[in-house]
Parts: C-alpha cells; structure tokens; sequence
C-alpha cells in the first residue's frame, strides 16, 4: 500500500540527534537558538520562537498577539481543529468564514461581511500549501487595528507573490509534524518582525519567564527540546529540495489526471508547496476512496465537515463546566460557509511525499487514471 504521506528521514538527522543525545544536553540548549535563528533568516523574519509543535505556535502567538476573552478571532472552516480551538483556549470566540472554491483558502468577501467591533485578529491558512490571498485580505481590514495571523502548517517556503509565507502578516504559525514539508519529529515555530509580540511569545512558551523563576506571564512548557531541534537543521538546509520534488510530483499528477478529475487551481499570485495534492471528485468522492483502497493506492477525504459543525464547537455553551461555559453563553455558531461544505464532501488527497520514488508515483497515477475513468 502506497501512504497517503510518510516521515522522510536520512542519516543526517540520525545522526544529528546521536550527537545531541551523547551531548547530554537535551533541552534549552544552543541548537534550538540556531534553529530559531535560521528558520526566521529563511522566512524573511526579525525574529522566530520555537515551540513544542503547531498547536503550540498558534495558541502562543494569539495570547501574545493580545487575544482574550472579549475577542473574536476570524478563521476559516475548511481546515485543521487548531486553528479554532486555540481561538476558544484564548478565551476569545472564533467566527467562522466560507472559503474560495477554487484554492480553499479563506473568501477575503466572507470575511468583510463577517468583520465586527470586537474582531481582533484574522487567521488566513495557507491550506494544502497554497497561499491565501492576503492583500485582498489586508484591504478589507483597512485601517482597522485588526492584525493578521499566517497559519503557515501546510506552507513551509510557500511564496505569496515572491516573497514567503510567515513573514507578511503581522505573525506567522508552523507546524514540524512528521508529515509537514519539513519536520522536527513534532514542533512549532512564530515568526514576527514585532518586537513586543516576540517578547511575549519567548516568555509565555517558558511559563511566562523573564528571567529565572521572575514570571511576568502565565504561560506554559511549549519549549522545543534540541532533539527537535537538532532535526530540524538539517530539514531546513534540505527544506527547498523537497518542496522541489513535491512540486515535480504535483505537476505529474496535474499533467495525466486533469482531463480526468478537478486538480488544483494556482492562483496567479501563489507559488504552492503542496502539503496536500487535492483532487475535487463531485458526488462519487467516497467509491474513488474506495477503489483506490482496493489497488493499493491510500488516498484521503479531507476534513469531515466545516469546523462549526465539528460537535465540541456545537455544544461549546453545554459541554464546559468552568470559565469556558460564562464566555460563551450568547455564542451563536454561523453554519454559511457553503463551499466549506462542498470542499469537505468533494476533496480527496492522493499520496504526496518528497521521498516518494518514480514507481511509487508512476503506481498512483496508473491507479488513479482507471479509478477516475471508472467513475
């Protein structure tokens, strides 16, 4: 069976956490300060905060972004439970807006009409490594005091026109989970050119620390240990190599399955990384899933519905018994995200990783062109 994704590991990383581990110094070391120095010179940032993984990053970066209770944070519904629940752990309320059909990136119209007097941040995802459209985005902010957060866990080396990802809006968030373009085995990092929200982040993913046992913050242990670290230079020094390869795998897949399937849209302004290969199948999604199970091939559906009908967010005001109960008593969840929804029914992944070999790739498009022909 060909995965749908898998970790892509060599002898460098092996041996770059031998070499940590016969260190003896396996957290708050040197190797996480070079990795925070060479993944922000990489994104364009002033600065990068390592955390302990994706999750991380975006619960941190909101916190030291300002967000409370009080807060809406705008996000979109097609993509992965963080990007909400972080929102609600914030202790702010997230507003959910519909998508493009096209690049299931967040609808910069959904969010005009969703804007209110207590939005205080807007998260456009990057999803399946293409760039949302942020200066559309950026224009329908204004000169509201409203910032941007990038989640960048699909887009590591995504360019957004010419320039990465990460470094636009006011913060970005990544994930180093082990199936990400690049990985630290699990881990997270913010990049900003904000200096205050910088020295928030560093202090809140340390248990609010300034100093030494001085906490300024209530924070948390969302440290990255140099393990992580360690795998992670190398990934990076590595990180345009696999984009390269993944971007040779999309193309092939877009080249011999188009005629046969919706592949994905690029938009003009959008250099992708493809995290994700999404194929859009109208009405028959779950028989291609099915069929190319049978071949050997794993494919995947994507999200199972729009992140407002997820069941925890639909019984938020019934399921808490603490503080999170009181914040949202009056919440009203908005289900209009309509190409969410079609995303969420239509969209299957087929298997994409940069140490994919030529027979794997060759096998899938061999498979997916009888499955889709079947159809």
């Amino acid at each position: 069976m060909i995965p749908i994704s898998k970790p892509c590991i060599g002898e460098r990383e092996i041996l770059s956490v031998s070499e940590v581990l016969r260190s003896g110094k396996l957290a708050q070391g040197e190797l996480v300060e070079r990795f925070e120095r060479s993944f922000s010179s990489y994104v364009g940032s002033k600065y990068a905060i390592a955390v302990s993984n994706g999750t991380a990053a975006l619960h941190v970066a909101l916190i030291a972004m300002g967000v409370g209770p009080g807060d809406e944070v705008i996000v979109p519904s097609y993509t992965f439970f963080a990007t909400a629940s972080t929102v609600i752990l914030s202790g702010a309320r997230p507003v959910f807006v519909d998508v493009d059909p096209r690049t299931g990136t967040m609808d910069p119209k959904d969010v005009k009409r969703k804007i209110s007097g207590r939005t205080k941040v807007v998260v456009p995802v990057h999803i399946h490594g293409h760039p949302a459209d942020l200066d559309a985005i950026g224009e329908v902010l204004g000169e509201r005091e409203i910032l941007i957060l990038e989640d960048c866990a699909q887009a590591h080396g995504a360019l957004y026109k010419g320039r990465k990802v990460g470094a636009i809006g006011e913060v970005g968030a990544f994930s180093f989970y082990p199936t990400k373009n690049m990985t630290t085995g699990e881990g997270g990092i913010i990049t900003t050119n904000d200096e205050e929200i910088y020295l928030r982040a560093r202090a809140i993913r340390d248990q609010g620390q300034i100093s030494k046992y001085e906490h300024h913050f209530i924070g948390f242990n969302y440290r990255m240990t140099e393990i992580n670290a360690a795998i992670g230079l190398v990934q990076l020094e590595r990180l345009d190599e696999f984009n390269r390869r993944r971007k040779e795998i999309a193309s092939i897949y877009t080249e011999e399955l188009s005629d046969l399937v919706e592949t994905p849209y690029v938009a003009e302004w959008a250099d992708p990384v493809w995290h994700l290969y999404p194929v859009r199948v109208r009405g028959k999604r779950d028989k291609a899933l099915k069929l190319l199970a049978e071949e050997g091939v794993m494919a995947r559906a994507a999200y199972p519905m729009p992140l407002q009908e997820q069941p925890v967010i639909s019984k938020l005001k019934d399921r808490y018994h603490n503080f999170l109960s009181t914040l949202f008593e009056d919440l009203e969840i908005s289900g209009d995200t309509p190409n969410a929804k079609a995303l969420c029914e239509e969209i299957l992944y087929l298997p994409l990783y940069h140490c994919m070999t030529d027979e794997e790739v060759e096998k899938v498009v061999k498979v997916a062109k009888s499955v889709f022909r079947s159809l």
